[in-house]
């Protein structure tokens, strides 16, 4: 029967998977406390509205919907920066911040299924409110290298600007978002007429490396003069990185985020081994003012489950394990209360003999027989 496994795009954790997402979720947690970030529970359902205005989508298909009985079109959240967006404009307004704040949690998109995708999916990350400077940008990918280092893993943070495509768009007067995105070159080709801003859109893809890509882009500045300032901050953040020690971001100008509230720099991360990115975000100055409450933002979030799927083989087993025939339960049952009021993990298996436990996982075992 089909209806015993789940729909596409959702799935089922075994407990040695379940036991890696775990142990990726409690790293966020530790290490965005130690930067001072506190963690925030927001709803699972925010109004349909809500989602709509901070998110910007224009394909509403894409969100998991649902009326109430009061009749109020809700829909389950597709990520967290929207809803915390909403928490601050809404439980402190009036106050400047800067706020940290860090969540971990499922979200769910409507997206096609295809078989590396899933649907609902678990996010962890950390948002920074209220800080309009590059220090802000700073502390995030900080933040993303210190948790990857404590899981053992080695992230690429790949990062780009929000602003190179409006610049693009304000000097052509074309709308070629989706075109860049999907690689429709054959569309871009007879859209833009200018020789040299097409050249820069079609070199986009390939402009990824160190400081010299900055330099390479700076030539195009005379055909498309907004690219000016967004390269100015990418190489001043850089820099800074670098002097500060960050070794694992890297310039990749053909990088653009799905959510269209980005103004800013923006990044993706990867580890190897995997194709799709694990971490990604970045700067969404412009969010909070949808919501009344101009204030800068920046932040990140983490895919827990590509991640845990990256570390090695993580499964917790019993400090003790307990073994007794069956006149012997109460006498099992109250060593094993004992041992777990020191802290100790115990498992009690009924069971005929020694050698049946002796082939059981744990670090210490008792055979009561």
């Amino acid at each position: 029967m089909r209806y015993l496994t789940p729909p596409p795009g959702f799935r089922d954790y075994l407990p040695e998977e379940a036991e890696r997402i775990r142990l990726v979720e409690e790293t966020i947690r530790k290490v965005s406390e130690s930067f001072g970030y506190r963690e925030v529970i927001t709803p699972t359902l925010e109004y349909a509205d809500v989602i709509m205005l901070g998110t910007n989508t224009r394909d509403d298909t894409l969100l998991y919907k649902v009326i109430d009985r009061d009749g109020a079109l809700l829909s389950i959240r597709p990520e967290f920066t929207t809803s915390i967006a909403r928490l601050v404009t809404t439980r402190y307004r009036g106050e400047r911040g800067p706020f940290r704040f860090y969540y971990i949690g499922k979200v769910f998109r409507n997206i096609p299924f295809q078989p590396l995708m899933q649907k609902e999916f678990t996010q962890g990350g950390a948002e920074l409110i209220g800080e309009p400077s590059l220090s802000g940008d700073i502390e995030i990918i900080s933040l993303i290298e210190e948790i990857f280092e404590r899981l053992g893993l080695i992230v690429h943070i790949e990062v780009s600007h929000a602003r190179i495509i409006p610049a693009i768009i304000e000097i052509t007067d074309v709308s070629i978002l989706e075109a860049i995105k999907s690689g429709d070159f054959v569309s871009i080709r007879s859209f833009i007429k200018d020789k040299d801003v097409l050249s820069f859109v079609e070199t986009l893809p390939f402009l990824n490396g160190g400081k010299e890509i900055i330099e390479e882009a700076y030539r195009y500045v005379r055909y498309i003069p907004g690219l000016e300032e967004p390269l100015n901050q990418l190489s001043l953040f850089i820099s800074d990185l670098e002097s500060l020690g960050y070794k694992r971001t890297r310039i990749n100008l053909g990088v653009i985020r799905d959510f269209e509230y980005y103004t800013g720099i923006t990044f993706e991360g990867y580890i190897e081994g995997l194709g799709l990115p694990v971490v990604g975000g970045g700067r969404y100055d412009g969010l909070l003012e949808r919501f009344g409450m101009p204030l800068p933002a920046t932040g990140f979030a983490i895919g827990i489950e590509r991640v845990a799927s990256r570390i090695l083989r993580v499964e917790s087993e019993p400090d003790l394990v307990i073994g007794y025939t069956g006149e012997r339960l109460r006498e099992a049952m109250k060593l094993a209360q004992e041992k777990r009021k020191e802290g100790l993990k115990v498992e009690l298996i009924r069971c005929s003999d020694e050698e049946e436990i002796n082939a059981r996982r744990g670090r210490s075992k008792i055979f009561l027989c």
